[in-house]
């Protein structure tokens, strides 16, 4: 690769991006200008709302059973405007009146009970103001009943309760701009990365411009990389930019927080800074090589915007962790890409500097961003991925306009999968909750299984090719069971080990082994074979190995499609701790198919673990001799090698036909 040419078409992207108004908006305007206005703004009618809110009196109705000690009390109290009305709590639902203040006699026991609106900001203040004054009372009462009793006042205060904050100021406004920053500052870079990426890859499709582009003496790599460079460089400098900004509007005393500007103290030294910066590199580059890889399968900038759209909802989600209490940055998190960096922010704002933990973010996040860097090679040397040659969503009312095709284009499957995602949403997680048994056969063959064959019918798409339906010999079979068996061994060392990380995952575990245990699922085991394991294995697959491999195999490489297609599948059983390993099983599942073109052998290798895992629930016996199976220990060294044995030997086994099958082909 001439890095030459890779300058030259960097050099000629970077001021083309520059004429273009949003993205100079997004990366330098927006952040410049609109962060001080806004916080100002945002300050200014936050302090301004508080005091008018505190100002206004607070309309009550008060029971005539009070005390009158303690009306006489609110009375005084200026902050309260007692109403005469009917029915209180319909008065309070109405809003005329703010508060309804009552006493009670239940089991013997005098109670004062305040009804407000917790859903109006002036029926909780009000809340607040009446258990004030109540308090006092309370402590009035309590000091005249031991005076008359003649014991000492002091009996109720035996020792005092102080709070020391050993926090300085500056690490109590590092909290809040490590809550705040992260997720400003990754959004921010996400849309300051999104309009270049468009504008060099669909844009350069929808104006015709990239097959003349590609005519000049320039490999494709290089002008690849002179296109990346450009969007990375807008998304750095978008980063960098709000970042700055957003530090010197807290800095500079802009922001106003009431009370809390006096325990606050806003800043960050020259140190944490630098490794800011530092952290950002990598995922600039990350957050630039996904965005592309999913603007090169656009041909309209418009249908660009609305494939990045999710991928920026995917993105942004992540870093909500930062706000999560009880989450710290360690070995783990600092290994996923936009929840490390989330938390490493939060880190250095609290001017903590773990080195290791920078470090594991910085290679984490390198590597991510190479794996997607490859990725977006690959989709560049792809014909019918870089000119667009994707037919549209053939959507029509009528079948007969329809024209028949092999199979559905890359976004079509994609659209059927967010469809059955749908439906699992709204039906199948109902369904399931009503009845888990019911539930799941609703979920299996009517929301996933009848769509399917419905669309494939209704949109003439060949249903063998689509499913893979295509026969498969001894050899497929035999090395799907060994693969298969030997999966097992490492689903369990997988599960053991998000057990160590995530304690949770056990009761994840639990969950799962009472729903598939007979005698709390009264159900005879062929049923229950039939519901948790036949039924997954044929219409899952149907789905996933069948209509979105089929779909995606000739538009991407043919490791991207495994990973691809394996990772939707953990996605399609949402729950945090099942996405690593079924997403783990949905590859190896994917891989078979993929070798041996056909989807029989991946329905078996389906079946087989959720068989195993259903029979092992029911066969305490076997548990307690073998307790890793379940994943209750870890396995031991001799069992892992013979689980890896299996598996290798079953690999080899589908390798050998698949070799076998390019020759008959050939």
């Amino acid at each position: 690769m001439n890095w030459n040419k890779v300058n030259i078409v960097y050099l000629k992207e970077i001021k083309d991006t520059l004429r273009d108004k949003r993205t100079v908006m997004m990366m330098i305007l927006v952040p410049i200008l609109l962060y001080p206005l806004l916080f100002m703004i945002m300050g200014q009618l936050m302090t301004a709302g508080t005091k008018k809110l505190e100002a206004q009196k607070s309309r009550i109705a008060l029971n005539d059973s009070l005390p009158g000690v303690l009306i006489d009390m609110i009375r005084e109290n200026k902050d309260f405007d007692i109403q005469s009305v009917d029915n209180p709590v319909e008065s309070l639902k109405a809003k005329e009146i703010q508060g309804f203040l009552t006493k009670k006699i239940i089991n013997d026991t005098l109670q004062y009970v305040v009804y407000y609106d917790g859903a109006l900001d002036k029926s909780r203040l009000c809340e607040d103001r009446l258990t004030g004054i109540l308090n006092r009372y309370l402590r009035q009462e309590q000091e005249q009943l031991l005076l008359h009793n003649k014991v000492d006042t002091s009996v109720l205060e035996p020792f005092e309760i102080h709070s020391k904050n050993i926090a300085p100021p500056s690490r109590m406004g590092g909290m809040l701009l490590g809550s705040m920053i992260p997720l400003i500052l990754i959004v921010t870079m996400v849309l300051g990365a999104m309009y270049p990426a468009i504008d060099l890859t669909a844009g350069e499709k929808e104006r015709g411009t990239l097959e003349t582009i590609l005519t000049i003496p320039i490999q494709r790599l290089e002008l690849l990389f002179g296109k990346f460079l450009t969007v990375t460089t807008t998304a750095f400098i978008t980063g960098l930019l709000n970042l700055a900004s957003m530090i010197l509007v807290y800095t500079s005393g802009m922001v106003q927080i009431g009370k809390l500007s006096e325990l606050m103290e806003f800043g960050i030294t020259p140190y944490g800074l630098l490794w800011l910066i530092v952290s950002l590199i990598p995922f600039a580059l990350f957050i630039s090589a996904a965005i592309i890889s999913v603007c090169l399968f656009a041909r309209s900038f418009k249908e660009a915007q609305n494939f990045v759209t999710p991928v920026y909802l995917l993105i942004m989600f992540p870093s909500f962790i930062a706000f999560m209490p009880g989450v710290e940055l360690n070995r783990t998190l600092a290994m996923i890409p936009v929840v490390n960096i989330s938390l490493l922010f939060r880190e250095i704002f609290l001017n903590n500097y773990p080195l290791g933990l920078i470090a594991f973010t910085f290679l984490a996040n390198s590597f991510v961003a190479m794996l997607f860097i490859i990725i977006v090679v690959k989709l560049f040397h792809v014909e019918s991925v870089l000119f667009g040659e994707n037919q549209p969503f053939q959507l029509s009312l009528k079948r007969s306009h329809i024209r028949p095709a092999p199979s559905f284009q890359p976004s079509s499957a994609l659209l059927i999968f967010a469809l059955v995602m749908l439906l699992l949403f709204y039906i199948g997680y109902f369904a399931q909750i009503k009845s888990i048994v019911w539930g799941l056969v609703i979920t299996e063959w009517a929301l996933i299984c009848l769509p399917v064959i419905l669309l494939i019918w209704f949109f003439k798409v060949n249903i063998k090719q689509t499913l893979n339906l295509k026969k498969a010999n001894w050899t497929a079979f035999l090395g799907t069971v060994f693969t298969g068996i030997g999966a097992l061994g490492v689903m369990v060392w997988v599960s053991r080990l998000q057990m160590e990380i995530f304690p949770e995952y056990q009761e994840l575990v639990e969950s799962m082994e009472k729903i598939l245990n007979i005698s709390t699922t009264p159900l005879h085991p062929a049923i229950g074979l039939f519901i948790f394991a036949f039924s997954p294995a044929i219409c899952e697959e149907m789905l996933f190995r069948g209509l979105l491999l089929s779909s995606l195999k000739k538009h991407m490489p043919g490791w991207m499609v495994i990973v691809f297609v394996g990772f939707l599948f953990g996605v399609f059983h949402v729950h945090l701790y099942r996405i690593v390993p079924t997403a783990l099983l949905g590859i190896l599942f994917t891989y078979i198919v993929f070798r041996t073109g056909s989807i029989w052998p991946s329905i078996l290798a389906h079946f087989i673990n959720n068989s195993v895992v259903y029979l092992l629930v029911n066969s305490p016996t076997l548990v307690e001799k073998i307790p890793w199976l379940i994943g209750e220990s870890w396995p031991t060294l001799k069992a892992t090698l013979i689980m890896i044995t299996l598996m290798i030997f079953g690999i080899a086994l589908i390798e050998m036909r698949a070799k076998n099958q390019i020759m008959d082909d050939k």
